[in-house]
């Protein structure tokens, strides 16, 4: 997740202190993501540095604490623009423990490779019906809470699919059983 750029887009709405930020940032990802004020901190001080923000005054709060005000930049409007049209890439194939597993599994004679499967499969079948539970009870929008539900199903259908094209594989030559 960008917090960088979430923040800049949240300056792009209006200025803002550092708190009202991360009040801000709770209610537009459904506190689904919490972000303490640390991190809110280290990324206004990384922005002002970049020149992608800019102090934009003191105000002083409810309880007369003093804080400063952050505006974005012309230079950090230009950057979140940039942001909103870049898209993601998975380049790297990450080390994944499932394909480790499996992998392993596949040249093992002592390891059910099919059980292995099954195993997953059913634990994503249940992931499935829980977060397809909890999709009927959101509403039909586009709130930081149904968008990651839904991510969640889609992945987890893809990772059913692959579960089944990876048991439609033959093994690889099994090694013996580990010396115990």
């Amino acid at each position: 997740m960008s917090v960088k750029h979430s923040v800049l887009a949240l300056l792009s709405e209006e200025p803002a202190t550092a708190s009202h930020i991360k009040t801000r940032f709770a209610e537009t990802f459904d506190n689904l993501w919490p972000l303490n004020m640390g991190q809110v901190a280290q990324t206004l001080s990384r922005l002002e540095r970049d020149g992608l923000i800019a102090t934009d005054g003191k105000l002083t709060g409810p309880t007369g604490r003093r804080a400063t005000s952050y505006a974005i930049t012309p230079i950090g409007r230009e950057e979140l623009s940039q942001w909103w049209m870049s898209t993601l890439h998975n380049d790297a194939i990450e080390r994944d423990e499932l394909v480790l597993k499996v992998s392993l599994a596949a040249r093992r004679s002592d390891v059910d490779v099919i059980a292995v499967l099954d195993a997953q499969r059913f634990a994503t079948v249940r992931q499935l019906r829980e977060l397809n539970r909890q999709a009927s009870e959101l509403p039909a929008e586009r709130s930081a809470q149904r968008l990651a539900v839904e991510r969640q199903i889609f992945d987890l259908e893809s990772l059913s699919r692959w579960l089944d094209r990876v048991e439609s594989l033959a093994n690889p030559t099994a090694t013996e059983e580990a010396p115990r």
